[in-house]
């Protein structure tokens, strides 16, 4: 047992031990970051760290030592008095984590305190927040009136001068147009009083021309009028005789009992004559459909003589010694012959009808024409009366009207020079007001913007609290390797710094010093060759050139940053050559940079021994995870 004791004591101090190396190697890392060409000094006495250079080849060398980045988390609180007390640390330096590792156990009542300490700030912040609003508007409103106020007299002078000048402008231009209005009057008048008396004269033989049709049409329609009512007259006249010859049929026929229902009778027509301008539309009625009989439609196209002799043969009746039969069929010749002449004269009847129609709109389009163009005269003869009234007018003017326009053009100079004087005083007089008054609506727009960004951290402080925090945990916000921590057990966060930092395996830099000379040959982008005899080669490029230490005019020296490319088998604190313009370079070139006559760095070399934990690791402890800081030389 007390041997078990003993060994577990030693493992314990072993850890402690390697704990302060890792702590100690990763404080050596963030002073690298901060001054590399400072890290490089302080290898050792038996290092040389100034550039070499072949004179046969160009080649440029210089030694340096490789660094890493280092990422960080922090809470992300700001300006807050909270204070969270460290109740268990959850992992140690070294140790790989992923994103919501628990990092801290924070003490339940350093939580409780936080979260009302965070609320206690919203409400301060809100309020001051209302209050600031309230007095930004009452203030912005007193500066506005001052403003305004102040502002009054060069405002109305700016409006009063620009009023004027527009009047004046408006008068001049008024001047020349009226001016201007009467020489194209007095030019272009004659030409088209010319044009518009040709147009007249076009005008009235057209008219003449019109009348003339118009007479002839005139005539026609009065002859077709006449031959339209002739026509009518004899039709009705026709008719009558018409009627009474089927009248005699129909009796004759029903004395021998005979069917004559297909012997209808026509009636009359009154031929309506319309004057020359009248249209037939509302004549009623006309032709054909003016042949009625005991209220039927006739057809005198479609009427069919009855077959009474083909009746009176099939009874046996003798024809020649029947007196009434005899008559019947003398009055049956006499209806056939005047149904022919009624067709005749009801064709004649429509013929003049039509005649007439198509003259009578002859005439009325004629009419319609003539009056027009007579329109067209009296429009014309108006315009050509009233052209030569504004031709006498702008002749009579014109002398008047330039010399209005002469006078206002040779004063308007005068006058604007007069009406920029009286602006240019009363602007003077509030130039300083505008420019006061934009200093305290700046002034006090900051003042209202910094109580907001107040409120607004607060807000998130109290939001990344409840969400973060509130299990009381603060946990990791990324993977990777945890390089160092800020804060121990007992101890208060500083919740404003990073509370973990990250070993950035990314990324592996160096930075070599070259003299004035040197680095003029190489530029930034360029590819360099990066060696060492554990690693090998590795490729880099320049990634930046700054002025470096300097001891006099004569030997100015240059920090140039080498970035190695990703996959490189680099560590952090290694000790490596930089080679530039290498393309002449052998294989048997490369060496370390390191003295020849140092013996004593052979115990930091990449096969140097790990702390032997007597073959029992302590829990939780993963020694590959510790950084090799081997090659960093002991300042």
């Amino acid at each position: 047992m007390k041997q078990e004791n003993t060994r577990s004591r030693r493992i314990r101090i072993v850890a402690a031990v390697c704990a302060m190396v890792i702590l100690a190697g990763g404080s050596a890392g963030i002073l690298s970051l901060r001054s590399r060409t400072h890290a490089q000094s302080a290898l050792s006495d038996n290092t040389e760290e100034k550039s070499t250079k072949s004179a046969d080849d160009g080649i440029i060398s210089a030694g340096g030592t490789i660094t890493s980045s280092q990422l960080s988390d922090s809470l992300g609180l700001e300006n807050t008095a909270v204070k969270l007390t460290v109740g268990t640390l959850l992992i140690e330096a070294g140790d790989q984590v992923t994103v919501g590792t628990p990092v801290y156990q924070i003490t339940d009542d350093s939580l409780i305190k936080a979260e009302k300490t965070l609320n206690n700030e919203l409400q301060s912040a809100k309020s001051a927040l209302l209050s600031q609003k309230m007095t930004y508007q009452t203030d912005k409103n007193k500066a506005y009136l001052l403003y305004e106020s102040e502002q009054m007299l060069g405002s109305t002078a700016q409006k009063d001068y620009e009023n004027d000048m527009n009047s004046l402008d408006s008068e001049l231009k008024k001047a020349y147009n009226s001016y201007q209005d009467a020489v194209n009057t007095i030019n272009n008048t004659p030409n088209e009083i010319s044009a518009k008396q040709s147009e007249l004269s076009e005008k009235q033989s057209q008219a003449d021309r019109l009348q003339e049709t118009k007479d002839s049409v005139q005539n026609e329609v009065n002859a077709a009028k006449e031959r339209y009512a002739s026509a009518a007259e004899r039709y009705n006249e026709l008719v009558s005789e018409y009627n009474a010859a089927a009248g005699t049929v129909r009796y004759l026929g029903n004395a021998l009992d005979r069917d004559t229902s297909d012997i209808t009778l026509v009636s009359i027509i009154s031929a309506k004559l319309e004057d020359q301008t009248s249209t037939f539309d509302d004549r009623q009625p006309s032709g054909q459909d003016m042949m009625k009989g005991d209220g039927q439609a006739f057809d005198m196209t479609e009427m069919k003589m009855p077959s009474y002799r083909a009746n009176l043969d099939e009874e046996g009746s003798n024809a020649e010694t029947d007196p009434l039969t005899s008559l019947y069929e003398s009055a049956l010749d006499e209806f056939e012959s005047q149904k022919e002449n009624l067709r005749q004269a009801e064709s004649d009847f429509i013929s003049a009808e039509s005649d007439y129609k198509s003259l009578s709109q002859t005439l009325n389009e004629c009419s319609s024409e003539l009056k027009e163009t007579q329109n067209t005269l009296s429009s014309l003869n108006k315009e050509i009366s009233n052209l030569n009234s504004t031709l006498s007018k702008a002749k009579s003017n014109i002398s008047k009207l330039l010399s209005e326009y002469n006078s206002l053009n040779a004063s308007y100079s005068k006058d604007q020079l007069e009406l920029k004087n009286k602006l240019d005083t009363n602007n003077a007089s509030y130039e300083n007001a505008e420019y006061h008054y934009k200093i305290t609506l700046s002034t006090i727009e900051e003042d209202l913007a910094e109580v907001q960004k107040k409120y607004d951290t607060a807000e998130e402080n109290l939001r990344i609290f409840r969400e973060e925090l509130a299990e009381g945990y603060i946990c990791a916000k990324q993977d990777g390797i945890v390089y160092s921590l800020n804060c121990q057990e007992g101890r208060n966060v500083n919740v404003n710094m990073p509370f973990m930092y990250y070993v950035d395996e990314s990324s592996y830099e160096t930075i070599v010093e070259l003299d004035q000379n040197d680095v003029t040959q190489v530029s930034i982008g360029d590819t360099v060759i990066i060696y060492s005899s554990e690693s090998g080669i590795s490729n880099g490029k320049i990634t930046a050139i700054a002025e470096g230490t300097s001891t006099s005019l004569a030997d100015v020296r240059f920090n140039v940053t080498v970035e190695a490319d990703e996959n490189s088998e680099l560590y952090s604190g290694q000790s490596v050559n930089v080679y530039f313009n290498y393309s002449n370079m052998r294989s048997s070139d490369f060496s370390d940079f390191k003295s020849e006559k140092s013996s004593d760095t052979k115990s930091f070399s990449s096969s140097a021994e790990r702390p032997d934990f007597g073959g029992v690791m302590p829990e939780g402890f993963d020694p590959s995870s510790i950084p090799d800081f081997s090659r960093r030389k002991e300042d």
